[in-house]
Formats: structure tokens, C-alpha cells, sequence
């Protein structure tokens, strides 16, 4: 039985300071996996522990994956909002 490797689709860092005082944290997210969840809270703590007070988050050269990930990591930026609607 082969298995295949789920990889850690985040990447972040602090891309840039502004003379407004602005530190801008900016998280790539590739892939919206079952992993995607967990570390993009970890990037925010880390991002917000390093000082970051605004955010990017770059979903170019996303290929997609499970829905329901995408979904879970909207309720870190919605409250009490429907991120989608799923017509049949």
C-alpha cells in the first residue's frame, strides 16, 4: 500500500515594516488540505507574536483541494457569517 504525504501548505514571514509602523505578515497558502487549518493559526500567533499588524494572504498558484478546509479556515476571519453557500 502506497501512501502519499500530506505537506504543510503554509509558508509566512514578516515581508515588510512601513514608516507608519505598519509590520505586514504575509502567509502563501498553496494547497487547502487537512493541515491548513492548524497551521495557519500557528502562522497568525507567530506572525502576531513577531509583531505583525496586517496581513496578506496570497492565494496565487493555489491548486484548490478540500472544500471543507477552505471553508474551516474562513471562520478565522468571519463571525457569525456564511462563507459559502453550496447550491445543488
Amino acid at each position: 500500500r502506497l501512501f502519499q504525504e500530506v505537506k504543510n501548505p503554509i509558508r509566512y514571514k514578516v515581508s515588510e515594516v512601513r514608516p507608519d509602523g505598519t509590520k505586514v505578515g504575509f502567509i502563501r497558502i498553496s494547497e487547502f488540505n487537512s493541515l491548513v487549518k492548524a497551521n495557519l493559526e500557528e502562522a497568525l500567533a507567530s506572525l502576531k507574536q513577531q509583531g505583525a499588524n496586517a496581513y496578506v494572504i496570497d492565494l496565487r498558484m493555489n491548486g484548490g483541494g478540500a472544500f471543507q478546509s477552505a471553508v474551516e479556515i474562513s471562520s478565522l476571519f468571519f463571525e457569525d457569517r456564511v462563507a459559502t453557500y453550496v447550491v445543488d
